[in-house]
């Protein structure tokens, strides 16, 4: 990645209109700093001491994994801005007391002086990596907008995410360094991850997101499950290829066999 060509981009979504913005910058777009999903239902998988694949996107995938007793975690994006949210909570979770957390990540109810306030940053940059580093420190000094990571981010105000939950233990996990990005769409991760295979792939609701401004094609996307992910995985490996939420109207794979937790249905392929 171009960590400063990312970092100029970033604060040009901030500082400027970002229906222009986007028009001018194909790859980093807003990122998702909290996923939608309830993410208990990993719980319902063999994840300790596991490798697992998942989409990085706000990072609480792989948390939730290291939660759970993974062993190894590879995430890929093609956002490269959603590989800076994750590094950016990492970071924070190991350098702040989750009250503090809580406080400097934007909650309902919260201060909105105190959401993002670089008092903290200066406390837990120190655990970012290099280029994370290099990259949260040019925005924060050379952005104008006085609220401007919120800017950054699709639903910046959240509610405390299921990770939190179990935070000290999270903290413990994240000192062991295990979680890996690579910048990659579903299309061409493979190529990658050096023949890797895990015992879990997870893609979230990536189906949604590709065809976000085209017609829903489930076999086409099959096809790129049996295709590019299925042969990642090891013997007896799952894939969970789509997480179809309650909430939306539109139900994808109605008739592929499904695993239903708390009213989300989750699609399932094995190796």
């Amino acid at each position: 990645m171009n960590v400063l060509n990312d970092a100029k981009k970033a604060t040009y979504l901030l500082d400027e209109d970002y229906d222009n913005a986007i028009l001018v910058n194909s790859s980093l777009k807003r990122g998702y700093f909290n996923t939608n999903e309830n993410l208990l239902y990993l719980k319902e998988f063999a994840i300790k001491d596991k490798d697992i694949l998942t989409i990085c996107g706000s990072g609480d995938h792989p948390f939730m994994c290291l939660i759970n007793g993974a062993k190894r975690i590879d995430t890929f994006d093609n956002n490269p801005l959603q590989y800076y949210i994750m590094e950016l909570k990492r970071s924070a979770i190991l350098g702040l007391s989750k009250s503090d957390f809580l406080t400097f990540f934007p909650m309902f109810g919260g201060s909105i002086n105190e959401m993002y306030n670089k008092k903290y940053y200066d406390i837990f940059s120190k655990y970012l990596h290099k280029d994370s580093k290099m990259f949260w420190d040019y925005v924060y000094n050379n952005s104008t907008n006085k609220l401007y990571l919120l800017q950054l981010f699709s639903n910046p105000i959240i509610n405390e995410s299921d990770f939190t939950q179990d935070y000290d233990y999270l903290k413990k996990r994240l000192e062991e360094d295990t979680i890996r990005f690579n910048l990659s769409d579903a299309y061409h991760i493979s190529r990658h991850l050096n023949k890797s295979t895990y015992e879990l792939i997870i893609l979230s609701n990536i189906f949604d997101h590709i065809y976000k401004y085209k017609e829903y094609n489930e076999e086409e996307y099959l096809k790129l499950i049996r295709n590019n992910f299925i042969p990642l995985l090891t013997k007896d490996g799952t894939c969970i290829y789509h997480y179809q939420l309650n909430s939306i109207p539109i139900k994808s794979f109605k008739d592929y066999p499904s695993i239903t937790v708390k009213g989300d249905t989750i699609k399932i392929m094995k190796k």
